[in-house]
C-alpha cells in the first residue's frame, strides 16, 4: 500500500463549521497550501457545512492552482454533496487511501 508523501497533508474537520470558524479554517487551509505539494480535506467526520465554508474551498482550491500545487476533498458525506450540488460547486475528490 502506497504512503502518503511527506509533501502531503491531510485537514480533517469535525462536527458543523460554519461561517464562526471560516477565518480559522482559511488560515489553516491556507498554511497547509504553502507549507505542502498537496492538501486534502477529509469530510470523513464533519456532519455539516455552511454554503461560506463551501467558497472557502473554492478559493483554496484557485490558491492550490496559483501555487501549482494540489487540492482536494474526500469522504463528502451525502448532504454536503447535495449542497454542493445545490450550489453547482465542482471540488477535485481523492479516494480514501486509508
Amino acid at each position: 500500500m502506497a504512503r502518503k508523501k511527506s509533501t502531503d497533508a491531510l485537514l480533517k474537520f469535525t462536527d458543523s463549521v460554519g461561517i464562526e470558524q471560516a477565518s480559522s479554517v482559511k488560515q489553516q487551509i491556507s498554511d497547509s497550501l504553502k507549507a505542502n505539494k498537496v492538501t486534502i480535506v477529509d469530510f470523513s467526520e464533519l456532519q455539516d457545512i455552511d454554503s461560506s465554508i463551501i467558497q472557502l474551498l473554492l478559493s483554496a482550491k484557485q490558491e492550490a492552482d496559483l501555487l501549482k500545487k494540489d487540492f482536494f476533498v474526500q469522504n463528502i458525506p451525502d448532504n454536503i454533496k447535495n449542497l454542493m450540488q445545490v450550489m453547482s460547486v465542482v471540488l477535485p475528490s481523492k479516494k480514501d487511501e486509508g
